[in-house]
């Protein structure tokens, strides 16, 4: 009776050892067949990529990046000239900031003006 359950254990255990076996192949299977396909998009229709072609790409991209870096720029240089004139107008009609003193001034002539209006204002 024991030799039995030794031996079916043993059964068992072979058929464990053979589903795992079957599981690594099908994995393997499933591996090559991405890899394969991954490898087949480096061909333009057929044809392996050049590799004399790859650093000419690398340059027209940094060409390519350098132009739009300066559009980029020459937009942001436009921009701000655009906002220094409008400035400049500005000043030369008249209109320019308030200096801080000139700020602190007005806030206190409205505080004044609130408390002339409301001298009674209710309390919270």
């Amino acid at each position: 009776m024991k030799d039995a359950l030794i031996k079916t254990e043993a059964a068992a255990g072979g058929a464990s050892r053979l589903a795992r076996l079957v599981r690594h192949g099908v994995l393997a299977c499933v591996l090559a067949g991405v890899g394969a396909g991954a490898l087949a998009q480096n061909y333009d229709r057929g044809n392996p990529r050049r590799e004399e072609a790859q650093p000419r790409d690398r340059f027209q991209m940094q060409m390519q990046d350098q132009r739009n870096f300066e559009e980029r720029q020459r937009a942001y240089d436009e921009q701000r000239r655009q906002m220094q004139m409008e400035r400049e107008q500005r000043e030369q009609r008249g209109e320019r900031r308030m200096t801080p003193d000139e700020r602190s001034d007005l806030r206190r002539q409205i505080n004044e003006a609130r408390r002339d209006l409301y001298p009674n204002a209710q309390r919270r």
